[in-house]
């Protein structure tokens, strides 16, 4: 009767603590990717930090802030009249926001008011952009590529030696300034963009849709049906494929965290140990996989994308420590 006893203290013990630990892990692999508050359901394009804040730019509801790590979101729009945004940038002072069709506003107030700043562009549609010194740069839809060199209020061609008109993607870094256009490949100034030089990338179509650049190493992707990204550890004379593990048909936006090189794809999420060499999924959980921007602010990496608004997730979860 003891033994029983026993037997039977000793079986509910272990479902309890079975039980104990099934609670805690399962809601943990749930959370892998978290949702954040104020802007479901909305398509975020672009993520960027500015003065320790993250920005949102989403379609048709212009610009949104958040002063808490990404876990809520709220509006900041006035003064926005296109409220299709496709790209952020900020230097020190001022917020840069290229939009659908009304090119570029800026905001000096981290967002709280905007202004049109498109003189010398018109009504575009801004792909791109990036800042590098006192330098802003915009690259068009079938404008080509534009220079400001005060702030924004006015804006000249600086397109000379790009003959293509779409400029997909722009990126910097101390080997100078890069473009990415639709029909002509990668260019390259040295000259904060007075004049560009080609940098030849084989199987693209000519299509460049998205850019990375670390020291010597660059990552290139493209709508190209042979390979979706491509790289090169000499700033651009020789090419390989380096898409090894990922099965999307493009790159959205690249991020990194140290060793770590990550990938916001049409199909899913992806990030590389190998210096872009190869690839490995890790968007389980997020409701739709389809990434248009990515932002590293420790201790979270944040993917915005179609119809699903912002979510992070801690950088330790995406390769733990073993």
């Amino acid at each position: 009767m003891k033994l029983l006893i026993h037997f039977l203290i000793f079986s509910i013990l272990m479902t309890f603590i079975s039980c104990k630990k099934e609670s805690v892990s399962g809601p943990e692999l749930a959370e892998v990717w978290v949702k954040t508050n104020g802007i479901e359901s909305l398509t975020v394009n672009c993520l960027t930090k500015h003065k320790n804040n993250l920005f949102a730019g989403t379609s048709n509801r212009g610009v949104y802030w958040s002063v808490d790590n990404g876990a809520n979101w709220i509006p900041r729009k006035t003064g926005l009249t296109d409220t299709l945004v496709r790209v952020m940038v900020s230097n020190d002072n001022v917020l840069f926001v290229g939009t659908e069709s009304h090119g570029v506003f800026r905001s000096s107030n981290e967002g709280l008011s905007w202004e049109i700043s498109n003189n010398g562009i018109g009504n575009s549609r801004i792909l791109s952009l990036v800042v590098t010194d006192n330098y802003i740069f915009a690259g068009t839809q079938d404008k080509g590529l534009y220079r400001s060199i005060d702030q924004g209020s006015t804006w000249q061609w600086s397109g000379n030696g790009i003959p293509f008109n779409t400029i997909r993607s722009l990126t910097r870094c101390d080997s100078g300034l890069f473009a990415g256009t639709k029909g002509g490949g990668i260019y390259r100034s040295t000259d904060i963009g007075t004049t560009w030089n080609s940098v030849s990338i084989p199987n693209t179509n000519g299509w460049v849709t998205s850019l990375y650049i670390d020291g010597s190493t660059i990552l290139a992707s493209s709508g190209s049906s042979v390979s979706n990204v491509y790289r090169s550890t000499d700033l651009g004379t020789y090419w390989q494929d380096a898409d090894s593990g990922m099965s999307s048909p493009g790159v959205y936006a690249f991020a990194s965290n140290q060793s770590l090189i990550y990938a916001g794809t049409y199909w899913g999420f992806y990030f590389s140990t190998d210096n872009g060499m190869s690839w490995n999924e890790a968007s389980q959980g997020l409701p739709d996989k389809t990434i248009y921007a990515l932002i590293v602010e420790s201790p979270f990496l944040y993917a915005g994308g179609y119809g699903k608004g912002v979510w992070r997730r801690k950088l330790s979860q995406i390769v733990p420590d073993k």
